[in-house]
């Protein structure tokens, strides 16, 4: 076609300009990625199968390509060099005009053509350097197939199908996407934007615009969808409504009535769903802005009515009977909260339910633990006694029960010394601090310009989660005080209590000079703190610094919030069955898993943790090894530090193996869960033994004090059931893994 358009080569290079002919695969180029180096994914497809079809009959080229009569095959036979360059252009009319005539001839073989187009036209140099290319694409074949620098030919069968089946996917999810543009298309044509809400009014600012709108389209869409009964699409009508009327700013009184008629929809649909955390979020914002609103008042009451707080439902009805006294749901309710609140105070000797400075109820007979009220009632009847403690477990015999709980504890002055949900980790190093200071300084700046509350300190920080607090009840390591508290509770029961300073540490002090160990250790929350500096100060005006033994200065009591989330009861395996070692088998295994014998190959995960708050000291979350036969055995030091058997698996504590040996009460089958509870545990080198060496002195030293063991600890044990691997859970990784915390605690008196 070139040579037909009068596209000669240049004189004297002897070659048709047809260098695309002789182009090899290898030509197309090493750096095009996979899709780009394809002419034609389906040409390819349709021409590979009918090939694969016919055997090896010879292909048709195509018609700028295809045979020449036999006069113009023989000619082209001859040597290039024989042609001058006007025999040349002459030649190439002929072959081309040959391909138009007889497009159905075969070619017989490449040689025919290949002496019609060996002289390439020399290339023209650009002069640019290409010298930092060289190299590009001689790797081997893998690597370029994970980097993409391969061309089509090098690809095998099922990798290109790979390539067709991708590309008919893209087609079809591009078919998708034009069908929906195309359906949304005709819904525009045929439904268009009504705009009738805006006939006949007049907006004086953008924020009135806003307002009408919302309550003209959003508004009404969310209340025909919560008739229909589709909760679902009236909460987005309604929740974006409240969001476009939050975007506008500060809100004209307009848009805070409307603001309000549409978080009361939102609330009435969370009362329909039960949801009454999300009711009392939104009333309360409701009754921020309208604290007379009669349906946010109403609603209110009726989440803290779910949630058994009696004496707030009581002051929320009251509200609104003084306002709205026709309201007869209000009232029967009311009726309601008198009656359980009546028998409150009788059970109580006639003391208010919200009196503070007496309480609901005295724990301990010298005052020191006070019951100060009730946030949530939990399980059961909130007018009787709890019935779940039993006297027996109070007792040394063959059963204790293991409570959990969730703990935050306040000084008197407001200050959190302890909360089991969460902490906030102060930044150690002075750049961290100097950096946080910033930040600080930063968004206090801005909340200053935007006029907003300033933020407390405890805000800038970041929240780590933690675990429960677990104790048995009678545990002489445990104070006091939280023991009697939770025996006053029911399970679920969110409770405040005022805790003087006699039940706790004090409570604990003679029992951990008696074990050797800093009740730390354990992890009981450390309750000791001083007194505010603002109050340090005005102490200062009055007494001299000299005699303010500042020191010594501590506060007595905590207020403490407990919630009682459950309980366990443990088999108490010790000689005097005093508690000092707990047994539970929290699952026995799978019905239709083997019987666990000794000996026997396991794969399964131990957690050794401090007993009362959980705190992991060492874990392993997939391990091997055969019952009885591999526990204690330690040779070396892995690449990661970790502890390793002779035989290279994972090294197992003696307390693992013994948690399942030990239980001869029940059968244990593969999938088991077990736990023991030690008030002497393990020492440290049976544990983590790589730290046997550094602290054999100190265990010497400790034995001639007459102290034998370790700590208080919890031996959580799994058994997987068969099966399992650690590849099912990208989670699960292997390898025992010590707190290094460990070793500095041992070293605490």
């Amino acid at each position: 076609s070139r040579a037909g358009r009068g596209d000669r080569s240049a004189p004297g290079s002897g070659a048709l300009a047809l260098p695309w002919l002789a182009r090899q695969p290898s030509e197309v180029g090493p750096t095009r990625s996979l899709l780009t180096a394809m002419p034609s994914l389906k040409a390819k497809k349709v021409a590979e199968q009918s090939s694969a079809n016919e055997g090896r009959r010879p292909r048709k080229v195509p018609c700028c390509v295809a045979r020449e009569p036999r006069a113009a095959c023989v000619s082209a036979q001859a040597p290039a060099s024989e042609f001058a360059p006007a025999d040349r252009a002459v030649a190439a009319d002929a072959v081309v005009a040959a391909a138009a005539s007889d497009r159905d001839c075969v070619v017989s073989g490449g040689e025919q053509v290949a002496a019609v187009v060996q002289d390439e036209v020399p290339k023209r140099h650009d002069g640019l350097d290409y010298s930092r290319f060289k190299g590009i694409g001689d790797g081997c074949k893998a690597e370029r197939m994970r980097s993409g620098d391969v061309t089509w030919d090098e690809l095998s069968g099922e990798q290109k199908e790979e390539v067709w089946k991708a590309e008919e996917q893209m087609e079809e999810i591009l078919d998708q996407k034009r069908r929906e543009e195309d359906d949304w298309r005709r819904q525009l044509k045929e439904k268009p934007a009504d705009l009738s809400w805006v006939q006949g009014r007049h907006f004086t600012s953008y924020e009135a615009f806003c307002v009408g709108r919302v309550e003209a389209t959003v508004k009404m869409a969310g209340n025909e969808a919560f008739k229909s009964g589709d909760l679902d699409q009236a909460r987005e009508n309604w929740q974006g409504g409240i969001d476009m009327l939050l975007a506008l700013g500060k809100l004209t009184p307009e848009a805070v009535d409307l603001l309000c008629v549409l978080r009361n929809n939102l609330a009435q649909l969370f009362v329909q769903r039960q949801e009454w955390n999300k009711v009392k979020e939104l009333t309360d914002k409701i009754l921020d802005s309208e604290r007379t609103n009669e349906k946010a008042l109403y609603r209110r009451a009726q989440a803290f009515f779910a949630f058994s707080i009696w004496d707030k439902c009581e002051l929320d009805l009251e509200s609104l009977l003084k306002l709205h006294s026709g309201n007869k749901d209000a009232a029967l309710m009311l009726q309601q909260v008198h009656r359980k609140l009546g028998k409150d105070r009788r059970t109580l000797g006639g003391k208010a339910v919200n009196d503070i400075a007496a309480g609901l109820e005295e724990l301990s007979a010298d005052g020191t633990v006070r019951k100060l009220r009730v946030e949530e009632y939990g399980e059961g009847d909130p007018d009787e006694r709890p019935q779940w403690v039993k006297q027996d477990w109070l007792s040394n015999g063959r059963e204790k029960v293991v409570v959990t709980c969730q703990i935050v504890i306040w000084s008197h002055g407001g200050e959190e010394l302890y909360n089991s949900k969460e902490y906030r980790p102060h930044p150690e190093t002075k750049q961290a601090r100097d950096e946080l200071k910033e930040y600080m300084d930063m968004v206090n700046f801005l909340d200053q310009e935007g006029k907003k509350m300033p933020r407390l300190v405890g805000d800038f920080y970041r929240k780590v989660k933690k675990r429960p607090v677990r104790w048995y009840l009678g545990d002489p390591g445990m104070y006091k005080g939280f023991d009697l508290a939770v025996r006053s509770m029911r399970p679920k029961e969110r409770a405040l209590f005022e805790i003087d300073q006699p039940a706790l540490s004090p409570s604990v002090d003679k029992f951990y000079q008696k074990v050797g160990f800093h009740s730390g250790i354990a992890g009981l929350p450390q309750l000791v703190y001083h007194i505010e500096e603002e109050r340090l100060a005005i102490l200062e005006d009055e007494v001299p610094e000299d005699e303010l033994d500042l020191e010594n200065k501590t506060q007595r009591g905590v207020r403490a919030e407990l919630q009682l989330l459950g309980y366990v009861v443990f088999r108490d395996v010790s000689p005097d069955g005093d508690g000092a070692k707990l047994h539970s088998v929290l699952h026995p295994g799978l019905p239709d898993a083997p019987v666990i014998r000794r000996g026997d190959l396991l794969r399964g995960a131990f957690f050794i943790n401090r007993p009362f708050d959980g705190s992991l000291l060492v874990q392993n979350q997939y391990v091997e090894w055969r019952l009885g036969v591999d526990e204690g055995k330690y040779e070396k030091l892995g690449d990661n530090k970790e502890p390793l058997r002779p035989d290279g698996g994972a090294f197992v504590p003696k307390c693992v193996g013994q948690a399942i040996l030990e239980v001869d009460w029940v059968e244990l089958r593969a999938g088991a869960l077990l736990e023991v509870r030690y008030r002497s545990g393990p020492e440290l080198y049976e544990i983590a033994p790589q730290y046997a060496k550094q602290f054999e002195q100190a265990r010497r030293e400790s034995h001639k004090k007459g102290r034998k063991g370790g700590a208080m600890c919890s031996v959580l044990v799994q058994v997987f059931p068969p099966g399992f691997t650690s590849d099912e859970n990208s989670d699960v990784q292997g390898g025992t893994v010590v707190d290094e915390s460990v070793p500095k605690d041992m070293e605490l008196d």
